[in-house]
């Protein structure tokens, strides 16, 4: 059977594949701090027609409300075992709301409610996959039915994995390389972006470095595979050194350096414990190898705690704890990195889940979806063209500087010089991006609308002819660009909701030219990862390659970096980074960029030839997201429905200093200023609000006096940067009552639906 699912007539096929991201908390819990009572005394005290003493006391009987909720939430053993995980500092402020009064809600209990708040708003309203309070759940799309079935199991998940984190792990080893009694049996290699050439090293931007004999003879043999001591031992058999001090002393002068690395090699994955492990195994000498095997079992055993206290906050918090001292105690190094941060806090170890749930999508699902997600990803192929046409006049413009001395243009280089323009909002990326939404505004007749018109309404096959004269393509920009991530949403009250046909579907992000399917968070879960891999290669071709990114690249962590990875597969050094494969590896400095005509090919050393596109095509990928954007910052932009799909939210956008929410005083003012703000710009009552200065948006319900409190300190916050740090403010869709995943119990669950699309158009250089 085909991995395929055809979308309709459109020629688009859906991976049968799908995965679920869901919330690991009911999103009833949305509404537990609502207080719609209170939202309408205060109107009508905005409107003259009730005085402050009325709303004064209804706004105590809120809070009073709020406050008993909170002590409640913080004594919920699954919330403080979702902090824990997260950020075991939270557990002081939720200890603090159980100690106290509810009535009595001084400054620092009112702070400690809004720090809960912020948790449970995620926890309730959020599909992120971190987690059991963000649990996988692989399903499948069945055309042969014509709804959802959704079949849950007893538990939340059915399935957890606790794994260290890959920088926990290479600062111990970093640790355990301290003692050369260890490290010279780990292998020296170059750093994975350089190459020896004769006396040389070759390395980015710059002229080679000369190398005298010996260092050639070290620098030439560190292949990453060889043992510093058996290195040692061979130089010094052919006289090339006195002793093998002397080699040790080399090649601790080539790290300090920077163009070498010493030490366990770690990858940043989950696979990093194993290769560690296997590292500590090759010892060849007894009396240390047991030692260090004997000191990280101790630090397995204590993360096998962690894992084991799983359903039960107090005994989870200890096993962290005493996890946590010991790292500290053998690493001499804080257990967490950007420690209280919500978003950015990483830990010793993490935790994975599977949610105890089985769905299938239906017929009725795929037939609405089809014809218009086909015109978004119309423009999707026309983007990854576009973007290809941009940056290979950019690459080619790099070329010729390059190339002007003479000397053949090394990939390393090139990359080197292009990666700064990429990433700037007026290079080919942003520059593409600007033109992409200009056109769906003409498409959509933006200019045309009516001022503060709600909702704009389309149909797929009255689109269809504009689409491709707008977006004109026939075959995307290079060969992996076959590939499409969109997120979609399917508002629905239950499953038997989308079998009447009660329900619509809403497109969230959608990441062009990515296989988010190849992910260390995903498809270890899916019941067949090596299935996913080949369908994989029966779109794009059975080798792939891998840019080894820097430890300075922010998108690709343990927890996000490649999963389906092929027997062929390359992986190519760009810079200092951890974790080379050196049977994949091949340095960018080994890497000739070779011209034909305006064509750029990339030369392997063995001859094999790329794509200069498609060699780049890893970091388009992370970036063109941020550009794929349908509509501009327009301070207020319709609900765009297209057929049943919903392709852009209702959006406002405002600025920190000019919506009026910063700078007030007391709880009061606060909330008056908020309705006052709702009832001007006409918002609903649920929705999610991004402040410039926070990392992701933040559900509000703008009834709650309490969420009231935590969107005016974000503004002030904010207002600390300047008063144009932007706010931008989107529908809640769908509402918690159309969230169709169910529990054993009948809750509803946030959700959405990552799938993958295949372009039926191949571009002209497919590797196959």
């Amino acid at each position: 059977m085909s991995h395929l699912v055809p979308l309709g007539d459109t020629g688009w096929s859906v991976w049968r594949d799908v995965v679920l991201r869901t919330a690991g908390f009911p999103a009833a819990g949305l509404d537990r701090f609502a207080a719609p009572d209170c939202a309408a005394t205060a109107d009508a005290l905005l409107a003259g027609d009730t005085g402050p003493e009325v709303f004064d006391k209804t706004l105590r009987e809120a809070f009073a409300e709020s406050s008993a909720v909170a002590g409640e939430l913080a004594a919920d053993p699954l919330l403080r075992e979702a902090v824990t995980w997260q950020n075991p500092d939270m557990l002081i402020a939720l200890d603090g709301l159980l100690r106290t009064d509810p009535q009595v809600r001084n400054v620092r209990r009112r702070k400690r409610e809004l720090s809960l708040l912020r948790y449970w708003q995620r926890y309730c309203g959020k599909a992120e996959t971190i987690g059991f309070f963000g649990p996988v759940c692989w399903g499948t799309f069945d055309t042969t039915r014509p709804g959802v079935r959704a079949v849950p199991g007893d538990a939340l998940v059915h399935r957890r994995r606790v794994y260290f984190e890959a920088w926990a792990l290479i600062a111990y080893a970093d640790r355990l390389a301290d003692d050369l009694a260890v490290r010279r049996w780990w292998a020296p290699a170059l750093q994975p972006h350089l190459t020896v050439a004769g006396r040389e090293l070759r390395w980015p931007l710059h002229p080679p470095i000369a190398l005298t004999p010996v260092e050639a003879l070290v620098l030439g043999a560190c292949d990453g595979r060889t043992p510093a001591v058996e290195l040692a031992q061979r130089l010094r058999d052919a006289g090339e050194v006195h002793s093998a001090d002397d080699v040790y002393l080399l090649l601790d002068r080539w790290v300090e350096r920077g163009q070498l690395s010493w030490g366990a090699n770690l990858p940043v994955a989950p696979d990093a414990e194993r290769v560690l492990a296997a590292r500590i195994a090759a010892i060849d000498d007894e009396p240390v190898r047991a030692a260090t095997a004997a000191e990280f079992g101790r630090l397995r055993a204590a993360r096998d705690e962690v894992a084991a206290a799983a359903g039960d906050p107090d005994r989870l918090g200890a096993a962290l704890a005493a996890l946590n001292a010991g790292f500290t105690a053998v690493t001499g190094r804080p257990a967490t990195r950007h420690s209280g941060q919500m978003y950015a806090a990483r830990t010793v170890c993490y935790e994975e889940t599977a949610r105890d749930l089985e769905f299938q999508i239906g017929a009725a699902v795929v037939d609405a979806l089809a014809e218009p997600l086909a015109v978004v990803l119309r423009t999707a192929r026309w983007f990854t063209g576009e973007v290809a046409a941009r940056c290979g006049d950019l690459f080619v413009e790099l070329h010729e500087e390059l190339a002007a001395d003479g000397r053949p243009v090394r990939l390393a280089d090139l990359w080197l010089l292009a990666q700064g323009t990429l990433v700037s909002p007026d290079g080919p990326i942003g520059l593409a991006g600007a033109t992409l939404t200009a056109r769906w505004a003409e498409l959509f007749g933006l200019a045309e609308l009516p001022e503060g018109q709600a909702e704009l309404r389309l149909r797929a096959a009255d689109l269809t002819g504009r689409v491709r004269e707008l977006f004109p393509a026939t075959r995307p920009g290079w060969p992996s660009a076959r590939l499409h991530n969109p997120d979609v949403q399917l508002c629905a009250a239950s499953p038997e909701a989308v079998e009447r046909g009660d329900f619509l579907l809403v497109l969230g992000e959608l990441h062009p030219a990515s296989v988010a399917f190849d992910s260390a968070v995903l498809s270890p879960f899916h019941p067949d990862p090596a299935a996913l891999r080949a369908d994989l290669d029966a779109d794009l071709g059975p080798v792939r390659l891998r840019v080894l990114w820097p430890d300075s690249f922010p998108r690709r962590t343990t927890r996000t970096t490649y999963a389906l990875t092929g027997p062929a597969d390359l992986q190519l050094g760009i810079d200092t980074a951890h974790g080379a494969d050196v049977d994949r590896l091949v340095p960018a400095t080994g890497v000739v960029v070779e011209r034909t005509g305006d064509s750029l090919t990339a030369v392997f050393p063995d001859g094999a030839r790329w794509p200069l596109m498609e060699v780049f095509a890893t970091l388009l990928g992370a970036l063109l997201l941020d550009a794929f954007k349908l509509l501009g910052a327009a301070a207020h932009t319709p609900r765009i429905t297209i057929d049943r799909l919903v392709v852009a939210r209702r959006t406002w956008r405002t600025t920190a200093g000019a919506c009026g929410l910063g700078g007030h005083s007391d709880e009061s003012a606060r909330y008056l200023a908020v309705r006052r703000w709702r009832a001007a710009t006409g918002l609903p009552e649920r929705v999610f609000v991004k402040v410039g200065t926070e990392i992701k948006p933040c559900y509000v319900d703008l009834t709650g006096p309490l969420y009231a409190q935590s969107l005016c300190a974000m503004v002030d916050a904010a207002l600390r940067t300047g008063p144009d740090v932007p706010v931008v403010v989107s529908e809640l869709l769908p509402a918690p009552a159309e969230s169709w995943v169910p529990d054993a119990r009948g809750r509803g669950y946030v959700s959405e639906l990552r799938l993958q699309i295949t372009d039926p158009a191949e571009h002209l250089g497919a590797l196959r």
